[in-house]
């Protein structure tokens, strides 16, 4: 796709000196060694996470704010009332008009509610089976439950009650949503006053105002533009603050905040640019305030709490959850990345990630190094070119619903060693994206880690200790497979190893009686072979090769008068 291109008059070239950023040329070099790739790329105000307490209404340049230094692509469509790219602003208010015209009723009642309540109330039902209890013990409370038949009065206020308790027994939650959110350092104030974009529904009037806001809305002053939606920043940097606290529902919370960030646009207050402007603004201050060395504290007891039985230990398997379904919330979050629109920008730039960002993934993937969860990030990325998202650092294009998955590409050998003592995602956690690249897997330590993607990556996989489960068919990539120590587990009953497999005295093959592990070469075997649950059918082959040496030393799970037996190119199980 050819970047779209632009021509500039003078005048457009001064104002936008006062906001743009300068991003380096994309050329088509030669693929730059991993440690380069994964260092942070300085913007023009330095690093948000560095600078971002500068968000304040005194700083009103791109090289003093980090806010609007990160979001100021947005100038080069739109800038001191000057319509610069009129093709990407119409078609971002004709995707704000065809959200607000096929918006369903239930659409309606969630975006009124999430327009008027504390949005760090409004997060709370992300936590799904948990979410009664976090009501109970952090004293959560709204005013608001229904949206009104008639419009509201001009002079309703939203909601001005406290949302729940720094002193209950969730307060260090709490405490940390609130440090975090509605800050003078996540204002988007200054943001809109230098871009000063009109809201979608003063742009055109197939823009529909929700009907409940429609007196609210027409009596806001002109003043009070659209970009960049502060209620999408607030709901970003709630979602992520008690992800980050509760990783468990990570990428429910995820899901969440990107919802929050619709219900804008179904309103009719914000623009699809908007929101995905407030996603990047929320996750640069959260990441940031997790640097923040002052905060370690606050951030420790409010995991604790959030581990306690006050929350983790009070689930309610019988409470509704309305993000149970895995490959929605995965879609939805993806279409809300990019609202639709085309890749208007050079395609081809590698991702950059943001100095600091890993602090996002440090309980999510918690037996990663730093330099791992970066490299997680980098490989799971957003493509370039798309509006607004291309900006110096690379928060536009993090793509955190995926980074939680694991990497999307072995560029080297990964090593994931796991501590089972430590619990929750140390114990066991699973790897849901496509593996690409020429790396390799090393699974070493204790632990389960599952692999569930259409994996090609080339590497190979070997297992030093713990259990690495196959949960797809091509779990293990087009790579050879190696079971030093520890356990290979499979939980599908077809797995393919496009390479040799190697087992040796320590390692152990997991598998039902009726699966299938099929290797393309050769086979070593030795150790334990484990057999399951299934059917057993004389003469079936658990394991086929085209040549083999060596016997399972051990071989377990089988009733008295089966045994196995090892022809030139199978195991068979054989009464």
């Amino acid at each position: 796709m050819k970047t779209r291109q632009r021509t500039w008059t003078k005048r457009a070239a001064a104002i936008l000196s006062l906001v743009a950023v300068t991003l380096p040329m994309a050329t088509n070099v030669a693929q730059a060694s991993t440690a380069a790739q994964l260092a942070p790329q300085r913007a023009v105000y330095g690093y948000f996470m560095d600078t971002y307490k500068q968000n304040v209404s005194t700083y009103r340049t791109a090289s003093n704010n980090p806010m609007i230094g990160m979001l100021s692509e947005f100038s080069n469509y739109y800038a001191d009332g000057k319509n610069l790219d009129k093709a990407l602003m119409k078609e971002n208010i004709d995707e704000s008009a065809k959200i607000t015209q096929n918006r369903t009723p239930a659409e309606e009642e969630r975006s009124y509610l999430t327009d008027r309540r504390d949005l760090r109330y409004c997060v709370i039902n992300a936590l799904g089976p948990y979410a009664p209890a976090f009501i109970k013990n952090a004293n959560a409370q709204t005013p608001f439950h229904s949206m009104p038949s008639t419009p509201d009065p001009v002079n309703k206020k939203h909601e001005r009650v406290t949302w729940a308790d720094e002193n209950s027994k969730l307060g260090p939650i709490v405490a940390f949503m609130n440090h975090n959110s509605y800050t003078a350092y996540s204002n988007t104030g200054t943001v809109k006053s230098v871009i000063r974009y009109q809201r979608p529904y003063r742009w055109s009037t197939e823009v529909k105002p929700l009907p409940a806001l429609t007196k609210i809305m027409a009596a806001a002053p002109a003043t009070d533009f659209d970009f960049a939606s502060g209620h999408t920043t607030t709901g970003f940097e709630d979602g992520l603050s008690l992800a980050y606290a509760f990783p468990e529902r990570f990428q429910e919370l995820l899901t969440r905040s990107s919802e929050i960030g619709l219900d804008r646009v179904i309103a009719g207050r914000h623009s699809p640019l908007a929101v995905m402007g407030g996603r990047m603004a929320g996750t640069a201050v959260v990441a940031s305030a997790l640097n923040n060395p002052s905060n370690k504290d606050m951030m420790k007891k409010a995991y604790d709490a959030a581990h306690s039985d006050a929350l983790l230990g009070s689930k309610d398997s019988s409470a509704h959850d309305d993000f149970a379904d895995y490959q929605k919330n995965r879609d939805d979050y993806r279409r809300r990345m990019t609202y639709g629109f085309k890749q208007i920008g050079n395609p081809n730039v590698d991702m950059r990630v943001p100095k600091g960002a890993e602090a996002l993934l440090s309980t999510r993937l918690p037996y990663l190094t730093d330099t791992q969860r970066r490299d997680v990030l980098f490989t799971t990325g957003m493509p370039s070119g798309y509006p607004l998202m291309d900006d110096a650092e690379g928060w536009g294009r993090l793509d955190l619903f995926s980074a939680t998955n694991g990497y999307g590409k072995f560029n080297d050998a990964v090593t994931v060693n796991m501590d089972a003592t430590k619990g929750s995602f140390n114990a066991q956690d699973n790897w849901r994206n496509d593996i690409s690249g020429k790396g390799s897997l090393i699974k070493a330590g204790s632990g389960l880690l599952q692999l569930s993607g259409d994996n090609t990556y080339t590497g190979g996989a070997t297992v030093k200790g713990g259990t690495l489960q196959l949960d797809s068919t091509t779990a293990t990539g087009k790579g050879n497979v190696q079971v030093k120590r520890g356990s290979l587990q499979l939980s599908t009953r077809k797995v393919t190893v496009k390479g040799r497999y190697q087992q040796a005295k320590n390692g152990q093959l997991s598998l039902a009686k009726n699966a299938r592990l099929t290797i393309k070469k050769n086979a070593k075997l030795a150790g334990t072979l484990k057999l399951t649950d299934g059917n057993l059918k004389n003469g079936a082959k658990i394991m086929t090769f085209r040549n083999h040496k060596g016997k399972f030393t051990h071989v377990t799970g089988l009733p008295k008068g089966w045994h196995v037996v090892y022809t030139k190119h199978a195991v068979k199980l054989v009464k």
